[in-house]
């Protein structure tokens, strides 16, 4: 029998003081990718602009300030990617044109009514935006997947 699968530890945005995030700052990607993923600071206004690129941020381990960080978006024939963890809250209003603006919360429990608010808005012409709502702490579907291998009879014979 195989030893059980140790969990990853947990992760999650962490909550720094208002002095530690930066006030402003932006990304722009004509034709090219740029991602933030991992520990960064998420700064209280955030433009991202996407032309023909894809730019994919990663909020599942962002250091964040109490209170309402915003996101504006501007995706031009590109790809913008947001993942928020549930451990914060998200307001989203976005204005597709020949596009999408997309937000995916279901299945995911919601984020205490104290959590620091990010906003997200924007417009997507002939692009996506998508925001997605998820568990960093829930296991990925490869993992589930393993469980259940694990818990089915083997053949006999040992095969």
């Amino acid at each position: 029998m195989a030893p059980p699968v140790a969990h990853a530890p947990v992760v999650g945005p962490v909550l720094v003081s208002e002095d530690r995030v930066p006030a402003r700052h932006g990304f722009t990607s004509m034709l090219s990718s740029i991602s933030r993923v991992g520990r960064w600071e998420l700064p209280r206004a955030m433009r991202v602009a996407s032309f023909m690129g894809q730019v994919t941020l990663d909020l599942t381990e962002v250091a964040i300030a109490p209170g309402v960080s915003t996101i504006e978006v501007l995706c031009i024939m590109g790809e913008v990617k947001i993942l928020v963890p549930n451990a914060l809250r998200v307001e989203c209003s976005g204005t597709p044109v020949m596009g999408e603006f997309q937000f995916k919360g279901s299945g995911v429990a919601p984020a205490a009514p104290d959590a620091p608010l990010v906003r997200i808005t924007g417009t997507a012409i002939a692009g996506n935006v998508r925001i997605r709502m998820v568990d960093p702490n829930a296991p990925r579907w490869w993992e589930t997947w393993l469980a259940r291998r694990r818990e089915l009879p083997q053949p006999p014979g040992g095969a």
